[in-house]
């Protein structure tokens, strides 16, 4: 008895609405990639179009500017770096060390190549009133991200008067740290100094 070959399942097919988030992400994407490697000068719009494997005319669907295309991406960075913290969290320890290991998974959100590349839109954002407006948006939607996660990073001291102090210390500080990285990629300094800083941090949180 001969064995007839198995019928592919028909796949199924995409609604617009579902083919124009699609293209939206993959812009999105191909955005963060170019802000990666080539830096925000050279972020153009037609470069970013054929990485995502776009037209000209679909990208302008999408986004008529530069400006908005970017700011765009990195709010879409910021929302997938939320969802994998999110996720991150539930395999925290909720013991003596639980600080620590909070403020390096803070530490991991901005200790990449990714945050180098936001780091080019803000300093381009000082003299284009263009991206500054986008960035400030997006820059506020990022705090209030971030003060939302850290009262589940350090359930123990949200009820503090200062806790949000000591957030933006703990933000501002690993962002300091992280700008080393700027004029010495591959160098070893922001993590070498990074224990440090946090152990100073977490005696703040532990503070009484």
């Amino acid at each position: 008895m001969s064995v007839q070959p198995r019928q592919k399942a028909p796949q199924e097919r995409r609604n617009q609405a579902q083919r124009s988030a699609a293209t939206r992400e993959a812009l999105l994407d191909a955005t963060l990639e170019c802000l990666v490697e080539d830096g925000y000068a050279n972020t153009t719009t037609a470069r970013v179009a054929e990485r995502a494997g776009v037209s000209r005319g679909a990208h302008l669907h999408h986004f008529q500017t530069r400006s908005a295309l970017v700011a765009a991406a990195i709010e879409h960075l910021a929302l997938k770096r939320r969802d994998e913290l999110i996720v991150a969290l539930e395999t925290l320890p909720t013991g003596p060390t639980r600080v620590a290991e909070g403020l390096d998974l803070l530490w991991s959100n901005y200790a990449n190549p990714l945050f180098q590349g936001a780091l080019d839109l803000w300093s381009a954002a000082r003299t284009d009133p263009e991206l500054r407006p986008h960035l400030v948006e997006v820059e506020r939607q990022l705090d209030r991200q971030t003060l939302n996660l850290a009262r589940n990073l350090f359930p123990d001291a949200a009820d503090r008067p200062d806790f949000e102090r000591l957030v933006e210390m703990s933000v501002a500080t690993i962002r300091g740290l992280t700008l080393l990285d700027t004029l010495h990629p591959g160098d070893d300094r922001a993590r070498k100094q990074w224990p440090d800083c946090r152990d100073r941090l977490v005696a703040m949180f532990e503070a009484r």
